[in-house]
C-alpha cells in the first residue's frame, strides 16, 4: 500500500509541476504582449509624433489589443490556473503534504504575483 502511494504521490507532484509550467509560460505571453504595447506606444509618440499614420498604427493596435487573439490567451489563462488549483489539491489528497509543490509555486512566480 506504502509503495503505491509514492506513486500516486509521485505522480500527482508531476502533474502539478507540468501545470505549474503551463501556467507560468499563459502569464509570460501575456506579460510579453502587454510589455510590446506599451514599448509601440511609448516609440510612437515620441518619436512619430506629427506623423500622419500615427492615428492608423494606434487604431490598428488597439484593434489587436481587444481581439480575439488575446482573449484566447487571456482564456487558455484562465484555464490553466484551474488546473493548477485542481493538481495542488490532488497533491494535497496523494501526499498528506505540500512543501515540494509549494516550493515549486514560489519559484514560479512571476513578479510577486500569486498563482
Amino acid at each position: 500500500m506504502e509503495g503505491e502511494r509514492g506513486i500516486l504521490c509521485e505522480l500527482a507532484l508531476q502533474r502539478h509541476r507540468n501545470a505549474a509550467l503551463w501556467l507560468n509560460l499563459w502569464t509570460i505571453l501575456i506579460w510579453v504582449f502587454g510589455a510590446a504595447v506599451v514599448a509601440f506606444l511609448v516609440v510612437a509618440i515620441v518619436l512619430f509624433l506629427r506623423e500622419q499614420w500615427l492615428a492608423a498604427a494606434l487604431t490598428a493596435l488597439a484593434s489587436i489589443a481587444e481581439g480575439a487573439a488575446i482573449k484566447w490567451v487571456v482564456d487558455r489563462r484562465a484555464e490553466a490556473v484551474g488546473e493548477e488549483r485542481q493538481a495542488y489539491e490532488d497533491v494535497q489528497q496523494a501526499c498528506q503534504e505540500t512543501t515540494t509543490a509549494d516550493g515549486l509555486r514560489s519559484t514560479l512566480r512571476l513578479l510577486g504575483l500569486v498563482m
